[in-house]
């Protein structure tokens, strides 16, 4: 459950009409195709992959599993295989394909006109994704609704600060009637950067649920914690990007992984 979060962070506006391709009417003020090219990341994967000031030709992450994002010549995402999960963005014809390595699913994408991704439709015409910009045109909240023949809905929202992404907060649910909803995650993810500007550590906790999907509440009264994963980030390049890093999930969970970043510049 927890490989659908990282690859797409999305939120549910079901009043917004999705139309699979370019819809030149349904524009997104970024201010800049700099902020369009983020958002492209941020969709399909995680903020402590985004490039610190040049944009990516490709990127791989290895550790205990591998991730590899290549991206087009204009920086956006192109496809990826993040742990056996497989995305592919066909731009000229609006087209998602995304699944496993012997069975894949074709979506219908609406763009706006900066290439930013509003939405996307099933072969049955179903909305299974829609996505949220503000005034200056940062993505900041995206829902997947029943993506990938799964009945759980997932919804992030992204936090800025001076354009940098400060927060991510995510949840997860399945629809029991148009009025129930039972919780299954509820997560948060702060980013903190060092005098540099630079991707310093992320701390991501994950809360512990009741039987009833509610948040446990301590003695303390505060959210009860169930997993809490930090990692630091290291071994800067030429280009300000991370090339290492360690991460350390503590709680319910116990584990250490290594990461290893190697990138291909544009």
């Amino acid at each position: 459950m927890k490989k659908y979060i990282s690859l797409l962070y999305i939120s549910l506006y079901s009043s917004i009409l999705l139309i699979s391709g370019c819809d030149d009417k349904k524009t997104t003020n970024t201010g800049s195709t700099q902020i369009s090219v983020l958002n492209s990341y941020l969709f399909h994967t995680e903020p402590e992959l985004l490039p610190n000031n040049k944009l990516f030709k490709q990127q791989k992450i290895e550790g205990s599993s591998n991730k590899l994002i290549n991206y087009d010549n204009l920086g956006y995402v192109a496809n990826y295989n993040l742990e056996g999960l497989y995305g592919e963005i066909n731009y000229d014809n609006a087209k998602y394909i995304y699944g496993m390595k012997e069975t894949r699913n074709e979506y219908g994408i609406t763009f706006d006109n900066a290439r930013n991704i509003l939405g996307m439709k099933n072969s049955n015409g179903d909305i299974v994704a829609i996505s949220e910009f503000d005034e200056q045109g940062h993505l900041v909240e995206t829902t997947l609704s029943h993506f990938a023949e799964n009945n759980i809905i997932f919804n992030s929202k992204i936090i800025y600060e001076q354009d940098r992404v400060e927060m991510v907060l995510y949840n997860a649910y399945i629809p029991v009637d148009e009025k129930t909803k039972f919780p299954v995650l509820v997560q948060e993810k702060d980013i903190i950067y060092n005098d540099n500007y630079q991707l310093e550590k992320t701390i991501t906790k994950s809360f512990k649920l009741s039987s009833n999907g509610d948040i446990i509440i301590n003695n303390k009264n505060q959210q009860e914690v169930e997993i809490t994963e930090t990692c630091t980030y290291s071994d800067y390049n030429e280009n300000r990007d991370w090339t290492k890093a360690i991460c350390i999930t503590t709680g319910n969970e116990s584990k250490t992984v290594n990461l290893i970043r190697t990138i291909e510049y544009q």
